[in-house]
């Protein structure tokens, strides 16, 4: 069975290693060593990377007790150089160490069990057994866990197969001996991720939002070297917002709002504008007459092109309206006539180089290209006309 010195001593970096077992699979070569510092995903943790004789390590399986490391090619005989990913294995460590310490704080001061746990990408996450979890419990949590981080509590690991004589925070998944991860004095739980020596080494933790997940609430989080992150980048952002708005830090989020209400009224009133003077191109299309409506307007979203072409519609005319200008679109519509619009959209949008669809009577898309446009209105010309 591989011996897995990231039980005992998650910090090292570095080891040789014997080749136990090879086999190829797939393209894949399949090793298994007589020791290793690669921990494999599960309990919430992502599996560790790194190299085998300088080659990336491709995945890592957990078969019968043994560590199966998958390889692109074969690593060569003889002993073989494992190398971690130790900046990633120590992010990993700091957020496993703090859900820990967040399970345990919300156990105690929240009356709130964890039912998950997962490490992502950005943030970490875990899921509690409560409906909601408000802003001023959320900064309670966040107070509690900073000032158990500065008691600087060690972290210790050991097996045990006596649990009656344990205090564990939630019954182990397995039986038999267990492996116990402790913060001294205040959790015990049973599990096989790598943690720190020392909860002071969490150094920051952030609960940066909250979400309802069915009848539970999902909390993430970021800890040490990911929460300094986080601030770095929300600080950055307000120092943007300081110097654009020019107001005290803490009057931005009223000054914001109230630009944004602003901003929704000047919408509200251009687009009552802007149907205004639709309601004048509609009238003069209207009295032009007989034949194919071709208008080009700008500014415009796709609604308020579809409003143009069915007023027009309405009237008994054809129409061609559309914008170059972003979003670029079309809308062809049929007031007249017994001519199917589908068959053209394809040609149409092909001139358009674009994509589009619709009934009958309408169609309407994107177009990316307009330097065929006059070609576009020939062949409407013509086909709406019965000439084609």
């Amino acid at each position: 069975m591989t011996e897995k010195i990231y039980h005992h001593d998650p910090y090292c970096q570095e080891i040789t290693a014997r080749v136990t077992a090879r086999e190829f699979r797939a393209g894949h070569c399949y090793l298994r060593f007589e020791r290793t510092i690669f921990c494999p995903e599960g309990g919430g943790q992502p599996a560790d990377q790194g190299t085998v004789n300088g080659l990336p390590l491709l995945a890592l399986e957990s078969e019968d007790g043994d560590i199966v490391h998958v390889l692109g090619q074969d690593p060569g005989e003889g002993e073989v150089r494992l190398r971690l990913d130790f900046a990633r294995r120590y992010d990993h460590m700091q957020q496993h160490t703090a859900q820990h310490l967040l399970s345990q704080v919300l156990v105690r001061g929240f009356n709130a069990a964890t039912l998950s746990f997962a490490i992502g990408p950005e943030h970490s996450s875990i899921e509690i057994d409560r409906p909601e979890f408000g802003a001023g419990e959320t900064e309670a949590l966040e107070t509690e866990c900073t000032r158990l981080i500065f008691s600087g509590l060690p972290v210790n690991i050991f097996e045990s197969d006596d649990i009656a004589k344990l205090q564990l925070r939630k019954a182990p998944k397995v039986r038999g001996r267990i492996r116990v991860v402790e913060i001294a004095g205040f959790d015990q739980s049973a599990c096989g991720g790598t943690h720190l020596k020392n909860i002071a080494e969490i150094g920051m933790l952030k609960i940066v939002r909250s979400e309802r997940v069915r009848v539970n609430t999902r909390l993430y989080y970021a800890a040490g070297t990911r929460a300094l992150r986080d601030y770095q980048l929300k600080h950055d952002i307000a120092q943007r917002l300081q110097r654009a708005i020019t107001q005290p830090l803490a009057e931005i989020p009223l000054q914001v709002e109230a630009l944004l209400k602003e901003r929704d009224e000047l919408r509200r009133a251009l687009k009552k504008v802007r149907r205004r003077e639709l309601e004048h191109e509609i009238a003069a299309a209207i009295a032009g007459g007989d034949g194919l409506v071709v208008r080009e307007f700008s500014g415009l979203d796709p609604a308020e092109l579809r409003f143009f072409a069915s007023a027009v519609i309405q009237h008994g005319q054809n129409v061609l309206a559309y914008q170059r200008s972003a979003p670029a679109y079309v809308v062809i519509g049929r007031g007249g006539g017994e001519c199917d619009l589908r068959p053209l959209a394809s040609r149409v949008f092909a001139l358009l180089h674009g994509k589009g669809g619709g009934s009958a009577n309408m169609v309407e898309g994107r177009g990316d290209d307009f330097s065929n446009i006059a070609e576009v209105i020939a062949l409407l010309d013509g086909g709406l006309s019965g000439q084609e």
